[in-house]
């Protein structure tokens, strides 16, 4: 088992490089970390990756809310409109933060 640091109450975190699993680890204990404002921001390569950030973070803290952020599924200045779920969830997502 891998100890992982103290967080320290209303720093700033950055973790770079982690592998798989240590990642979504140290998100929970950053969110659960004693005076954290519980708010932490983890930005995946990929959907894949995300969705995999996902179900680690439900098993390490099940009480925690995840927020999914997808990417645009088309180009800037593309002739092409967003498909509608993918803005709609955007939108939710924006919404749900503004109101954490």
């Amino acid at each position: 088992m891998i100890d992982l640091p103290a967080f320290p109450p209303g720093k700033r975190i950055e973790l770079a490089g982690a592998p798989p699993g240590l990642d979504a680890r140290a998100i929970a204990g950053a969110a659960d970390a004693p005076g954290a404002a519980r708010t932490v921001l983890h930005v995946a390569r990929d959907a894949e990756r995300a969705a995999q950030v996902a179900e680690a973070l439900a098993f390490f803290a099940p009480g925690l809310a995840v927020f999914d952020f997808p990417a645009w599924d088309c180009l800037p200045y593309d002739r092409v409109s967003p498909v509608g779920d993918v803005v709609s969830r955007r939108i939710s997502t924006l919404a749900r933060l503004a109101r954490a």
